[in-house]
């Protein structure tokens, strides 16, 4: 037991203490090790998922299978200790020196946010396509399989450091969406004209299309716009592999086109906040993936559809910024939460992918009234998601800071700084909090922390985070 364990590191009495009953509770789990100090040791831990998915059917196998046995996997990682070691170290201070560029403050939170990024991700072998298949479990807020939700918020930190393997984490999702699991052993029809939600409940992805939970806009933007940025990312033919996903991708177009300016009533991912019709920053969300959508088009050559889509969302992104303009002139000009109430704000942080694309939809007149509204909310820990509440979301806000002035990036990297010193709530860093009292709202350790790498995928000029100032 893990009383027993313990109580035999304490005695130093180790020989043949093993537990065979199984299985146990996690609370229960304890492993005492004695090694001589006098010579260099490593100890290795090995973690067996023994299926790490089951993909509509199919049960892939956790990445060290591909070694054969457990023992091979093992000596597998001494052989390759010290140069993975090396490797970690490098990369490490490669990170730390580059998210240092925008000041101490926004390194101690990358730094404090990596690793829950990370371990939310787990990666399986798939022996008919002879590849790693990275998911994505949502934690907390849901258990589900590769929420594209979750994953889209989570973005920036694999889009900067993980171009790849983000890639292949969306290929899953792909498969599902063109009807591509009756290879897997379940012929699960996806007819949905736009973008699934997830996959299954980890970690089984079985999810008929009428069971997915419905972000029409809202996944199909995500999917178009995280498509888009890794292909411009990885550079020359980085179009190649959606040969035959091209068709689905017009289709989730398609469907924005219908479905613009106006959204009309439709969960978007902030949906623990209450229903929210008419939603502007849903719209943004829309209009920048059309956008995406004919960026991805010119680069994969097809010139002529680029265009069309480009135009589209150009006369879409007009039409936002007449129907969406506050009615509250004493005020000063910023934009609705909802299309229908003039005398409401919200944070459009989807606009920011504009920004990171390199679009021109939306004049910059947008960004700038949109920066003065949110420093009047501003809070002791930041500036409240929209007009309803006083809580915020920390990537949100962090994204929405990015395009605005230098000094707006400041303050939001800041007011996050202070929050994570101070707040009396010790779990693992919640990205819903109140700005106010600076007490967790809700969720823990959710991937969609990954969002505070904004920074480092912005380009540069869009804004300049040098000389920030640490709170006291």
């Amino acid at each position: 037991s893990a009383a027993e364990s313990r109580q035999a590191f304490v005695n130093g009495s180790y020989a043949k203490l093993q537990d065979e009953v199984a299985p146990k509770a996690a609370r229960e789990l304890a492993l005492s090790v004695q090694v001589d100090l006098a010579s260099s040791s490593r100890i290795y831990l090995m973690f067996d998922e023994v299926v790490a998915q089951r993909f509509f059917g199919t049960e892939l196998m956790p990445l060290w299978r591909r070694h054969g046995a457990a023992i091979r996997a093992l000596e597998a990682a001494e052989e390759e200790a010290e140069s993975r070691w090396r490797q970690a170290q490098a990369f490490d201070q490669q990170l730390i020196t580059q998210l240092s560029r925008f000041g101490q403050q926004y390194a101690d939170i990358g730094a404090l946010v990596y690793r829950q990024v990370m371990g939310a991700t787990s990666t399986a072998w798939n022996n008919q396509t002879g590849e790693a298949w990275p998911f994505m479990k949502e934690i907390s807020s849901d258990g589900d399989v590769s929420t594209v939700d979750v994953i889209f918020p989570a973005f920036p930190l694999f889009l900067h450091a993980a171009p790849e393997f983000f890639r292949k984490l969306l290929i899953p999702l792909m498969v599902y969406s063109v009807n591509g699991t009756a290879a897997y052993g379940m012929d699960v029809k996806y007819d949905l004209p736009w973008a699934p939600h997830h996959l299954g409940a980890w970690p089984i992805c079985d999810l008929p299309s009428k069971k997915q939970e419905q972000m029409p806009v809202e996944e199909s933007g995500n999917m178009l716009i995280m498509l888009a940025a890794l292909a411009q990312k990885q550079g020359p033919n980085s179009t190649a592999w959606l040969k035959s996903y091209w068709p689905v991708l017009s289709t989730w177009a398609d469907f924005l086109t219908q479905s613009l300016p106006d959204p009309g009533k439709q969960l978007c991912t902030d949906d623990f906040e209450g229903p929210n019709p008419h939603n502007v920053n849903l719209a943004a969300k829309g209009i920048v993936a059309l956008g995406a959508y004919a960026e991805l088009l010119q680069l994969d050559g097809q010139v002529p559809a680029a265009q069309k889509f480009r135009s589209l969302a150009e006369g879409f992104a007009k039409k936002w910024v007449e129907m969406a303009k506050s009615g509250w002139k004493e005020r000063g000009d910023h934009f609705r939460r909802q299309y229908n109430l003039p005398w409401t704000w919200s944070q459009k942080y989807n606009l920011i992918w504009q920004k990171v694309l390199g679009l021109s939809l939306f004049p910059e007149s947008v960004f700038e009234q949109e920066t003065a509204e949110y420093e009047r909310h501003r809070n002791e820990f930041g500036i409240p998601l929209d007009d309803r509440h006083q809580y915020t979301k920390a990537d949100w806000s962090i994204w929405s800071a990015a395009f605005g002035t230098k000094a707006h990036f400041q303050a939001a990297v800041r007011d996050l700084w202070h929050f994570a010193s101070s707040t009396s709530d010790r779990v693992p860093f919640t990205d819903w909090f109140d700005t106010k009292t600076g007490k967790q709202q809700g969720f823990r350790a959710r991937p969609v922390m990954g969002g505070l790498f904004i920074g480092l995928v912005v380009p540069d000029g869009s804004f300049s985070v040098e000389n920030m100032t640490t709170v006291v």
